[in-house]
């Protein structure tokens, strides 16, 4: 059913289409990676290489493939982590046919969550008599918590558990990390009691649906069929994120035994890393497996850059730098290494602004996307300076960054909103995020209208609420949000929005009075106190670093490794951080070019692994080393380097930029 539908003269069309001119998916120096890839719609792996504008490709192949469709009742599949596929239909085919078809029945786009609670777990709970209100981890454990008896708490505090051991991986609610507590005891019934009570009201954690969707499978195995026959094409972004539930999920339901559905997996296995240290990576459906498609070339970075990073891959690749993009018109720029002490680990920041001014001219500290990213964001101990983000930048927040988990009160919602939109620049995160604090405050506060609907939370908020004051108090609540760009000050927050929240959170709920969870989750921060030398950041809490502190010209987001995973910067700073051992000292005989890829050769001619931890260090860093299209500059301790490495460094192309001397 699928030959013939994407042509030659298609690719062309597709390509510009997309912005990048009728030969963007042309052969390149005789590598034809991409144009082959836009024609092939067999069972294929496809392995990308950082900046190869695989998501790109993958839409640009959707808008033929949405153009020729002729079926009514079965659609294409495509599914990853995150909405970047969906977002690049919005943007580049929001005034086509094509990309209006993709957004509507019978096709779905979407993360991997999304699909599997609209298919799978929401209609077999519905079925069970559910109504499923909430699938927020955060919420829903914060009701668990609150349904045990008091002594229960108290007894898991006591063994060092949080909220966490609430979270089941069983349909008898069963299972999950309780600690010392077994089954037979009674605080384990009564941990069970909490889940069970708390989903037959219809809350939930978001892995928890896997669990429901393969209660579904189990029961209904006809259910597979509806769905190969619904989504004959399957496509799966991001492939080498995905975790071994995920992995086997999807492999059921579209690759097992008869009449398969064709599946396309688009990823890069040297940067399979993952948001929990608790998750790992896929053993019942590998990626790559099968049949591989390379796609070697890197529009993002230069072959210099390309030279000194491929090394860290796990499994060595070839990596084609072709590369930086023209649109900011500057040259890449020369590797640079901050090196620094513990008492001027706090100056790294403002050398690396300065180094950031001295480089670039104006129009491209304008235009540019500047970062400061940690392999380790959340604070830790003292010791083993710099173990975090927080070394750096005491002030920093690492909720703002967390992807995979809900924010902890409502300003955090604007937080990340406005991390989020820093690199885009539009006002709806915003909105939406004041939309889902309302909501996620509401649901605290005993609301049961749900927040399942596909529709925007901004929309969902107008829906709920009626006529009159109530619409009012929001739409002033949003034009305050809009006027202070999301950033209240305490005193700000308690005389202009906190009432106007508070109102707001009462109609949505119901709720006559606000209960001390509401009252906490509405709560300004303290502003924290600004260290010596961080005068220049101490005043935000959206992980902004400005320089100079008196009159800003640049801004550098701050983050961690994982927050910035598939986004593409012009300068990228990998800071130094420690688990175990400090990450960046551990990978120096790669940056000195003493080793290379994943394995090393035993004097015997055999191939040995480094350890699993090695792995994880070099994956992460990859991903890190891979962002910037100009300019790549790590921070690292002076004393991790001995006697002429710092010259060999100098020798491969490395500026060596002394923070612990006066700048």
């Amino acid at each position: 059913m699928f030959d013939g539908l994407i042509r030659d003269e298609d690719v062309a069309w597709a390509a510009d289409v997309m912005g990048l001119g009728p030969d963007g998916f042309a052969p390149v120096e005789g590598d034809d990676s991409r144009f082959r890839a836009m024609l092939r719609l067999d069972t294929v792996d496809f392995e990308a290489c950082p900046g190869s504008g695989k998501t790109t490709l993958l839409v640009a192949k959707l808008a033929v493939l949405a153009m020729r469709w002729t079926y009514r009742q079965q659609g294409i599949c495509v599914l990853s982590h995150t909405n970047a596929a969906r977002n690049e239909i919005g943007s580049k085919l929001s005034n086509t046919a094509a990309g209006i078809a993709l957004m509507r029945y019978p096709h779905f786009v979407g993360t991997i969550h999304s699909f599997v609670n609209e298919y799978l777990a929401l209609p077999w709970l519905r079925s069970k008599g559910v109504e499923v209100r909430c699938v927020d981890t955060q919420i829903a454990l914060a009701k668990r918590w609150a349904l045990l008896p008091r002594n229960t708490r108290w007894a898991l505090q006591q063994a060092n558990l949080t909220e966490s051991c609430l979270i089941y991986t069983q349909p008898d609610y069963g299972g999950g990390a309780t600690g010392r507590f077994g089954t037979q005891t009674p605080t384990y019934q009564a941990i069970v009691d909490a889940r069970r009570a708390s989903s037959e009201q219809g809350y939930f954690c978001f892995d928890e649906m896997f669990i429901w969707a393969k209660e579904l499978l189990d029961s209904c195995p006809e259910t597979i069929r509806t769905l190969r026959r619904r989504f004959p094409l399957v496509f799966i972004d991001e492939a080498q994120d995905n975790s071994e539930a995920q992995s086997a999920l999807l492999h059921r339901i579209f690759c097992d035994g008869d009449a398969p559905s064709r599946r396309q997996r688009f990823g890069d296995s040297n940067q399979a890393i993952y948001a929990n240290s608790y998750q790992s990576g896929a053993t019942t459906d590998l990626f790559p497996s099968g049949d591989v498609h390379p796609m070697p070339r890197s529009y993002r970075f230069g072959q210099d850059l390309a030279d000194h990073i491929k090394g860290l891959g796990v499994a060595p690749q070839p990596l084609i730098g072709a590369g930086p993009p023209a649109h900011l018109g500057a040259d890449p720029k020369e590797r640079a290494i901050f090196l620094f002490d513990d008492g001027s680990v706090q100056s790294v920041l403002p050398r690396y602004g300065q180094h950031l001014l001295d480089t670039f001219n104006e129009d491209v500290l304008e235009r540019g996307v500047f970062t400061a990213i940690a392999g380790v964001h959340e604070p830790g101990g003292d010791d083993n300076i710099p173990r975090a983000m927080g070394h750096y930048v005491p002030s920093y927040d690492p909720s703002c960054v967390r992807k995979e988990a809900s924010p902890s009160s409502f300003l955090q919602y604007l937080a990340r909103a406005r991390f989020e939109s820093s690199a885009v620049g539009n006002t709806d995160k915003l909105v939406n995020a004041t939309a889902s604090a309302l909501l996620a405050a509401s649901e605290l506060a005993g609301g049961t209208h749900g927040r399942m609907s596909r529709k925007s939370p901004h929309r969902r908020v107008v829906e709920i609420l009626s006529e009159g004051e109530a619409r009012a108090s929001y739409r002033a609540l949003q034009e305050i949000v809009l006027t202070h760009a999301g950033e209240f000050s305490p005193e700000v927050w308690a005389a202009q929005a906190r009432a106007l929240v508070e109102n707001i959170v009462r109609q949505l709920s119901g709720a006559a009075a606000l209960d001390g969870t509401v009252v906490a989750f509405l709560t300004a921060p303290q502003a924290p106190i600004a260290a010596e030398g961080e005068a220049a950041i101490v005043t935000r809490t959206d992980n902004l670093f400005t320089y100079p502190a008196g009159a800003p010209r640049v801004r550098v987001r701050l983050g961690s490794i994982h927050s910035v995973k598939g986004e593409t910067h012009t300068a990228t700073l990998v800071l130094d951080s420690f688990f175990h051992k400090h990450h960046l000292s551990e990978l120096k005989p790669w940056l000195l070019g003493s080793k290379s890829g994943g394995s090393t050769t035993t004097p015997r001619g055999k191939r040995v692994l480094e350890g699993i931890r090695m792995l994880g260090r070099l994956k992460l860093h990859y991903v890190a080393m891979t962002r910037p299209t100009h300019l790549l500059c790590l921070a690292m301790r002076k004393d991790a380097f001995g006697d002429g490495e710092l010259d060999t460094l100098s020798d491969r192309g490395w500026r060596i930029i002394d923070c612990c001397a006066p700048a």
